[in-house]
């Protein structure tokens, strides 16, 4: 399997070490700190960031790709898979990208192309999508990659800034129309 994907406009690879700096400063973004179950804020955090998403990889416990402008571009968000339980066949995506990068479909290009990816290389059966109730864009982004809603759950993730959070919760399998 090749862990960089081409896409319109965009690219998926693997974070590198080389990404620290531009790490540091997306978390500077309001948006993607709100949401952000870990907050990246240190030279150190960054470091451990892309340890733990080149660990993922090579441990087939997650794929997680730095989404950057098509050729060399610079990073623009990011998708991950992160495998929860793999005798169920079970996993979570989560993704965020920068303002720059928004309202572009950037998101569903990515989400869609980690999902099939994340289905035919990790022996996935469902895939989780959860998203905090007032992020509509997350919410269109899910029913866009074809993640049906599932219901709402109470206080179910903890984001960094010690605030829990009401979500949504979408899924596909792999038996799904995509």
């Amino acid at each position: 399997m090749s862990e960089v994907l081409e896409l319109p406009g965009v690219r998926m690879r693997p974070w590198a070490h080389g990404d620290t700096e531009e790490l540091l400063a997306a978390f500077g973004d309001p948006s993607i700190r709100h949401y952000a179950t870990t907050v990246v804020d240190t030279a150190a955090a960054a470091t451990k960031f892309v340890a733990n998403r080149t660990d993922g990889w090579a441990e087939r416990t997650g794929m997680s790709w730095a989404i950057t402008g098509a050729g060399s571009g610079g990073v623009l968000g990011h998708v991950g898979i992160h495998v929860v339980e793999r005798w169920l066949g079970y996993a979570t995506i989560g993704y965020w990208l920068l303002p720059r990068a928004r309202g572009q479909g950037v998101a569903t290009r990515a989400v869609r192309a980690g999902t099939t990816a994340a289905f035919t290389h990790l022996d996935l059966h469902r895939i989780e999508l959860a998203h905090a109730i007032e992020n509509v864009a997350s919410c269109a982004v899910a029913e866009r990659c074809g993640y049906l809603y599932e219901g709402t759950l109470r206080d179910a993730m903890r984001y960094a800034g010690e605030r829990w959070s009401t979500e949504h919760l979408h899924a596909r399998l792999v038996t799904d129309e995509s």
